[in-house]
């Protein structure tokens, strides 16, 4: 099992006044939580042939956080770059979908406490990248609207990012030789490559980009729906349920074995 890096996830609440209109007080009225995820990026969120619908580590997560608020989660798939979107207007009251936490999204929207660290990482054929600096001669293969292309560029000013519309578009172009690198977290990479028929070919090799927090996205001021998802997400370490979700999806039986390195806390 592969370690992710003991961190911390806190909460980074944005400063600044509620807006008029209330989610929380919506969200309570309907008693539903309107939830994006994705559909393209195991473990975290795939669409499951055999139940017909998402499943993944977000899904598993959101359905907990909302039996804790005592409300029916309804999913609404969304592409990475479709998301904040999706959120600003109105077609999600929440997105739980490998949704990082970055300095300029912050300016959009409000996040919840942390609930998944991910190292970000290079997909290839076994043996083709090894080191950092082959970066500035390399195309490299991302989904759009996904905070891949930015830690590529910060590493190197010579890579060449070519993007496209999710990962399952990636995967394609990288099992049929259309592109020889792949981007991404970690997580989600090998999740793709467990269900690649070619997958013994390829590898992520360990050589980290960057590490990135995944959080609950949520429209800016909504302070009563962050604080009660906090609560819950807090709630879901403290019984260890959050611990019994990731050892469903990325504990040593699961197609992406890895080591929960990390805590839910403020």
């Amino acid at each position: 099992m592969k370690p992710l890096g003991w961190m911390v996830l806190g909460c980074l609440v944005s400063v600044g006044h509620a807006v008029a209109a209330d989610d929380w007080d919506k969200i309570q009225e309907k008693k539903q939580l309107i939830v994006g995820v994705r559909d393209s990026s195991p473990p975290f969120g795939f669409f499951d042939k055999s139940k017909g619908s998402v499943s993944g580590y977000d899904i598993e997560f959101a359905q907990l956080v909302a039996k804790k608020l005592n409300l029916t989660p309804v999913f609404k798939t969304v592409d990475p770059a479709d998301r904040l979107p999706a959120l600003k207007d109105g077609r999600v009251d929440v997105l739980f979908a490998t949704f990082a936490k970055t300095k300029d999204r912050e300016k959009e929207v409000d996040y919840s406490l942390g609930y998944f660290v991910s190292t970000q990482k290079i997909a290839s054929r076994k043996g083709k990248f090894k080191d950092l600096l082959q970066l500035d001669n390399m195309t490299v293969c991302v989904p759009k609207g996904t905070t891949n292309a930015k830690y590529l560029q910060d590493l190197s000013q010579k890579v060449q990012i070519k993007q496209m519309e999710d990962y399952a578009e990636v995967f394609k172009a990288l099992s049929e030789g259309r592109c020889e690198y792949a981007s991404g977290p970690e997580p989600t990479l090998l999740g793709n490559l467990s269900k690649m028929s070619n997958k013994t070919e390829f590898e992520v090799p360990d050589v980290p980009l960057a590490a990135e927090v995944y959080a609950v996205g949520m429209r800016k001021g909504q302070k009563r729906l962050q604080q009660h998802v906090n609560d819950a997400l807090m709630d879901a370490e403290k019984t260890g349920e959050a611990a019994k979700v990731f050892e469903n999806w990325f504990g040593p039986k699961s197609p992406v074995p890895l080591m929960r390195t990390f805590k839910i806390t403020q």
